[in-house]
C-alpha cells in the first residue's frame, strides 16, 4: 500500500526527511520538459532559476548565507492561465496533489502542489501579483525552463519590505549576469525601465531597492572588492536607465503625490 501524501509546509519537515537539494534540480528541470511535451509552458523562478541560470556561481551564492539548511524550500513556476486548467492533470500525472484550500484562497492566480517526493510546487499564473505586478505574458518563451533574468530582477526590485535574501538574490543576478538591451540572456535594461515609466509605485519601490543593494554589498563577507565594484556598477546602470526613459503623463501625476500616499499594494500569503 502506499504511504498516504498529506501536504506539509517545507519548514515543518525535519530536516532529516528534507529532499536533497540535487531533486529539486532535477525535478523541476524534468517536469518542465514534461510539461513542454504536452503542449504546457512551466518556468522555474527563485534560487533553483539562479542555479539552472549561473551555474559557476553556485558555491559563492550557497557561501552568501542566503539559503539556509533545506537550501530550496519548494519549487516556484510562472505559467500561462490558458494552461490552468490542464495543469491539475498534469501534476496529478506527475504523482502531485493539489493543495485545495490555497487554491480556493488565491483566486485562481495560484496553485500549490505537492507529494512525498517534493513537498511544495508552487505555481503562478500570467503574472506575479504581490506590492506590484510582475507580468509574464507574452514572456515564458524567452528561455527554456527559466523565467527571464529580467523578469527574475523584477520579482526582487517589486518587494516594498526587501529581505536579506532577496536582497542577496538580486546582487548574485546583478554580479553573474549581463545588463544589455534585450533578453537574449541579460537583463533587458530597456524593458525593466520601461515597466516603471508608467508606473511610478513600482518606479519609486524599484529605485529604493536598487539603491539598498548597492549599499548592502559590504555587508557581504564572501564579495570580493571587484565584485563588488561590479554589483555597483550594474545597479547604477539600471538607476540611470530607470532615471533617463521618458515617463507617461499618469507617472508624472502619479510622482506629484510622492510616498504621502500608499503606492503598493499591501499583500498576505494563504498560509
Amino acid at each position: 500500500m502506499q504511504p498516504e501524501i498529506k501536504f506539509r509546509l517545507p519548514k515543518d519537515i525535519p530536516l532529516e526527511e528534507y529532499p536533497r537539494p540535487e531533486a529539486y534540480l532535477e525535478e523541476a528541470r524534468r517536469l518542465t520538459d514534461e510539461a513542454q511535451k504536452q503542449g504546457l509552458v512551466l518556468r522555474v523562478m527563485g534560487p533553483i532559476a539562479l542555479h539552472y541560470y549561473f551555474p559557476d556561481h553556485v558555491a559563492l551564492y550557497r557561501n552568501m548565507d542566503r539559503l539556509g539548511a533545506r537550501v530550496f524550500t519548494d519549487i516556484d513556476y510562472a505559467s500561462y492561465g490558458k494552461h490552468r486548467g490542464k495543469l491539475v492533470p498534469f501534476f496529478e500525472s506527475q504523482k502531485y496533489l493539489l493543495e485545495k484550500r490555497a487554491a480556493m484562497l488565491s483566486g485562481g492566480e495560484r496553485l500549490i502542489f505537492f507529494s512525498n517526493r517534493i513537498p511544495m510546487i508552487d505555481v503562478f499564473f500570467d503574472r506575479l501579483n504581490y506590492n506590484h505586478p510582475v507580468d509574464y505574458r507574452g514572456r515564458l518563451e524567452i528561455h527554456p525552463h527559466c523565467v527571464s533574468l529580467s523578469d527574475l530582477l523584477l520579482q526582487k526590485l517589486q518587494i516594498v519590505q526587501i529581505n536579506d535574501k532577496d536582497i542577496k538574490d538580486a546582487m548574485l543576478l546583478l554580479l553573474a549576469g549581463r545588463i544589455g538591451e534585450d533578453d537574449s540572456n541579460s537583463v533587458n535594461a530597456r524593458y525593466v525601465a520601461g515597466r516603471m515609466a508608467d508606473d511610478w509605485g513600482f518606479y519609486y519601490t524599484a529605485s529604493q531597492n536598487l539603491k539598498t543593494i548597492k549599499g548592502a554589498v559590504n555587508g557581504v563577507m564572501v564579495l570580493n572588492e571587484d565584485q563588488r565594484g561590479e554589483i555597483r556598477s550594474k545597479a547604477d546602470r539600471l538607476l540611470e536607465t530607470i532615471e533617463n526613459t521618458p515617463k507617461s503623463g499618469k507617472w508624472k501625476k502619479r510622482a506629484q503625490v510622492g510616498a504621502a500616499k500608499v503606492w503598493y499594494n499591501e499583500v498576505s500569503d494563504w498560509e
